[in-house]
């Protein structure tokens, strides 16, 4: 559930603000196939593509390095999103790399540069998010991890 939670309060933000920022990028949603290399097929649990990079897209799958990928890390998954499959989108030079651990309530952003990725922002709930790369991008993590009651 909190899964569910986090993709779409992280998505309606990340959506409200390409809109306006990128008005012919898309946002997308797992499940969806990006084909990174012969070798290498993820679904990022939220994806970017600028309205510049618009020929990766087919029909059935994306083809080639998304924007911005998000992954929303589950109790399984911990090591392979902060190793496995950073380590697969350094080397497709994917430029933003987001991690989002709903167990410590935090949110990462990484930026490829000169063949690594260096950590832009680290923090979560009560933080304010800024990251130099998306000026006026606001997301409230005070919402984006918020958990109801019993949930």
């Amino acid at each position: 559930m909190q899964h569910q939670r986090l993709s779409r309060e992280l998505g309606r933000r990340l959506m409200t603000f390409f809109e306006e920022y990128d008005p012919e990028g898309e946002l997308f949603f797992a499940p969806l196939d990006v084909t990174l290399s012969n070798s290498n097929v993820v679904q990022p649990d939220i994806l970017f593509i600028s309205g510049t990079r618009r020929e990766i897209m087919r029909q059935e799958r994306i083809d080639g390095a998304c924007d911005l990928v998000v992954e929303i890390m589950s109790p399984t998954n911990r090591r392979k999103d902060r190793l496995q499959k950073m380590g697969i989108y350094r080397k497709a030079e994917i430029p933003h790399y987001w991690i989002v651990d709903p167990e410590e309530n935090t949110l990462e952003t990484f930026r490829f540069n000169d063949g690594s990725y260096t950590l832009v922002f680290a923090g979560g709930p009560g933080d304010e998010f800024t990251h130099p790369d998306f000026p006026g991008l606001d997301l409230d993590l005070d919402r984006v991890f918020f958990r109801p009651v019993g949930g």
